[in-house]
């Protein structure tokens, strides 16, 4: 549902034509777009999605035109890191969350927030198509289960779950600073005993 509705950014013909009218819909509509014209006038388009098929990780998206752009954040959601392995900073992030009411119950930290920039743009039909491609409630009951089972157009579901080699990316660097300090000893001409 969200890809059919990235499909419909992008109509700056829409965009002048409303500029020079002032208001209402646009003349001869871009064929083959499944949009509906809801999103004529847009020219960007950026924010943060919480994705299913990308749920364990924050997607950075971005609109100019008809580029859309998809990339999920390196660092994932902290609600997708299982707690016992959460360091000082993760806890305090966690606090800090909670205070600020940013955290959910259920969700955790997981969002999305994203801002339209256009001309004449339609905001309720906008969030009506936007809320038309959130999960129901029997999706979203499904959980991480389910969406495995969907196709992912996006992703290939690479970001569903929290990746195995994030987990211990911490231990990792550690041990490669471990190295290069045994690296830079060995280095080192040997020193004579007093």
């Amino acid at each position: 549902r969200l890809q059919a509705i990235l499909q419909g950014f992008g109509n700056y013909k829409s965009c002048a034509e409303l500029s020079a009218a002032g208001a209402g819909p646009a003349q001869d509509k871009d064929k083959g777009r499944d949009n509906d014209g809801v999103f004529d006038g847009l020219v960007r388009a950026k924010g943060t999605l919480w994705i299913a098929s990308a749920h364990a990780y924050p997607v950075d998206f971005h609109a100019a035109g008809r580029y859309v752009e998809l990339n999920p954040y390196e660092m994932p959601y902290l609600a997708a890191v299982p707690t016992e392995e959460w360091n000082e900073e993760d806890e305090e992030r966690y606090n800090d969350l909670v205070c600020s009411g940013e955290w959910h119950d259920i969700n955790g930290d997981r969002s999305s927030v994203a801002v339209f920039i256009g001309v004449h743009l339609d905001k309720g039909r906008m969030n009506k198509a936007l809320e038309d491609a959130l999960l129901t409630d029997a999706e979203l009951a499904g959980g991480v289960e389910a969406w495995k089972q969907w196709e992912d157009p996006f992703f290939g579901g690479e970001y569903l779950e929290l990746a195995a080699d994030n987990q211990g990316e911490e231990e990792e660097e550690e041990e490669e600073e471990d190295e290069e300090e045994k690296d830079e000893e060995a280095k080192q001409p040997p020193t004579k005993a007093a």
